[in-house]
């Protein structure tokens, strides 16, 4: 009986129930409600979450050298950056009669502490300690040259100092030069010791690039061949001329004795520190626009070969006698 009542449960026809199951899964899987394109998919249960993005690390300000070789040349006057101390007069011997530093009397310190004071007429200028050419004894200011008697030891270009080092140097001072740390800022002596370093290692020009010292009776130095005046005194019209004037006679120096020709060919041993980096306290920046130093040091040497032409570049009202003919300072570029 169980097999016949099992046998009318099946329609003519129609497969087992146990036949058409796994169709009928396959179907609701299928066709069963989609998921809404628009839902956000879920997130897993401990979701790792995505890495920050890394923030670009701020850019370091560039020193400027310029500024550095002006606070070389002199670090004080009546406007920022330069400091406003004013030294102790060298022509009151012994009177302490300055203003700011340490001692507010115009004087610094050396790096012992004690106190140094301007009797020998230094005025704490960094170029006055090393020269122009940065050599101290070895250079421009040396015995061998112009022997300037506060002229120190130290050839800032014959070492091997590190940046930092001459941070220190500047900062702390020594027992010849004095502690600038006083009176300057970190970014300043900063930009001061970066200066040396460009010049030192070739990222500016180099003294040795314009000139050569000569024995006192030859005026201290001479020019180096290679300079084109032509093309110097196309940058004198580009870079100098709204100024100094197109005969570089508009703006006289050092009292009205020089214009810009006159003092060139006597004092180019100077000009070359002033044309790289600009005059302290004046809108005169630096005047050279090549990327190296090899670049900036031929552009002033062809300034300073067009500066030899006297005719170009008289020396108009300047009451300085000027250079005769055949002076060795300008050698071959004299006319």
């Amino acid at each position: 009986m169980l097999n016949r009542a099992r046998h009318r449960s099946l329609a003519p026809g129609r497969a087992p129930l146990s036949a058409s199951l796994p169709a009928l899964l396959a179907c609701v899987a299928a066709c069963g409600p989609a998921t809404p394109a628009n839902e956000p998919a879920q997130p897993s249960a401990d979701p790792t979450p995505a890495p920050a993005p890394a923030l670009p690390a701020p850019a370091t300000p560039a020193i400027d050298t310029a500024l550095g070789g002006q606070l070389f040349d002199k670090f004080y006057g009546k406007k920022p950056p330069f400091s406003a101390f004013v030294p102790d007069s060298s022509k009151t011997q012994g009177a302490l009669d300055g203003q700011g530093g340490p001692s507010a009397n115009g004087t610094l310190k050396l790096g012992s502490g004690e106190a140094m004071n301007n009797d020998a007429g230094h005025d704490y200028r960094l170029k006055n300690f090393f020269g122009w050419d940065l050599k101290g004894r070895e250079g421009i200011y040396g015995p061998s040259a112009m022997a300037k008697g506060y002229a120190v030891s130290r050839n800032l270009l014959g070492g091997r100092e590190t940046q930092e080092d001459l941070v220190l140097l500047f900062t702390k001072g020594d027992r010849e030069i004095p502690a600038y740390g006083d009176v300057l800022t970190p970014p300043q002596i900063e930009a001061m010791a970066a200066f040396v370093v460009g010049v030192r290692d070739g990222a500016l020009p180099h003294p040795d690039q314009i000139f050569t010292l000569k024995p006192p009776a030859q005026g201290h130095y001479a020019l180096l061949p290679g300079g084109d005046a032509a093309r110097g005194k196309a940058h004198i019209k580009d870079r100098c001329s709204s100024c100094h004037g197109d005969d570089g006679t508009e703006e006289l120096f050092d009292d009205g004795a020089y214009s810009l020709g006159s003092h060139a060919r006597q004092k180019a041993y100077e000009d070359w520190h002033k044309i790289l980096n600009g005059q302290p306290g004046s809108p005169m920046g630096r005047q050279v626009r090549g990327s190296t130093g090899k670049e900036m040091a031929q552009e002033l040497l062809d300034i300073l070969a067009a500066l030899c032409d006297r005719g170009a570049f008289p020396p108009g009202k300047a009451t300085a006698k000027d250079v005769d003919d055949g002076d060795g300072r300008c050698g071959a570029y004299l006319k």
